[in-house]
């Protein structure tokens, strides 16, 4: 790559539209371009491009929520690789959420990107697994899983809460209950599933072990021959039955984080919504 360093700015209205071909050449799909638009529009987010004269060679994001935020949607195409310009766009938005007040704010991580991020200040935590099996034959769902309704939002954003430590209320209210699952006892929720726009797999939380299976396998009965499900390593129960059920890795980020640990449950955890957020 010859000539000058691309400028890093705020995303105008007219980039948005352009983000697809540019993840599509650094070697993601090009949906994340809906994801980091979603950040900014609904989740109080940011989108920063770094522009080499008419061209975006670079992107990041971040997304708000209540005293935590995200960074996401990292990406360089390659010919303007190897001159710190993913370091470049991840500290914008780092500037943009500390910004904002914010107290800590966390990405997830492939081995590559690691090293960038530790010398910007961030920790390694919690391993994810991004696993991929097969799907179930549809039919009658357990029991204790129905279909989510607009009055579960309270009881789930409990849930969300309790597992992650973060207020995630704006996410879930803009997106629930649509293809969303809840499992009760005795009436009362003890988990939920809320599916990604973007991608298959999506938030799946529940407060034990047997709630959580039984919601994986509700996941599982889907359109297609496979789902992918993202998961911390923390929780052995999802890890050990979707192994057993001939699921394996297909990828695999650390998460990571700025500022004062989040408390948060990892064993709650079933499925992430997406690898921005968590």
């Amino acid at each position: 790559m010859t000539g000058q360093r691309p400028a890093i700015r705020s995303a105008r209205p007219g980039d948005l539209a352009r983000l697809g071909p540019v993840y599509e050449q650094a070697g993601f799909g090009g949906r994340l371009a809906k994801v980091v638009g979603f950040a900014r529009a609904r989740l109080d987010g940011e989108v920063v491009v770094a522009e080499a004269g008419a061209e975006i060679a670079g992107v990041a994001a971040g997304a708000v929520f209540g005293g935590t935020g995200w960074i996401g949607g990292v990406a360089v195409v390659p010919a303007h690789r190897r001159i710190g310009l993913g370091g470049a766009l991840t500290e914008a938005i780092v500037e943009f959420l500390e910004g904002r007040g914010l107290a800590t704010v966390l990405l997830h991580a492939t081995a590559l990107g690691r090293p960038v991020y530790e010398r910007l200040g961030f920790v390694p935590e919690t391993p994810y697994r991004t696993l991929s099996g097969p799907t179930l034959p549809r039919g009658p769902r357990e029991a204790p899983v129905r279909a989510g309704q607009a009055a579960d939002l309270e009881a789930v954003l409990a849930l969300d809460l309790a597992a992650t430590g973060e207020d995630r209320r704006r996410l879930l209210t803009a997106l629930w209950p649509t293809g969303g699952l809840v499992a009760t006892t005795d009436g009362r929720p003890l988990g939920y599933h809320l599916p990604s726009p973007w991608r298959t797999g999506g938030a799946t939380i529940a407060a034990d072990p047997g709630t959580g299976l039984a919601l994986l396998d509700a996941v599982r009965a889907a359109a297609g021959d496979e789902v992918a499900i993202s998961v911390p390593t923390g929780n052995t129960a999802a890890v050990e039955a979707l192994e057993a059920a001939g699921f394996s890795e297909v990828y695999r980020t650390i998460r990571m984080y700025r500022g004062p640990r989040v408390p948060w449950d990892p064993a709650a955890l079933f499925g992430a919504h997406n690898l921005f957020w968590g």
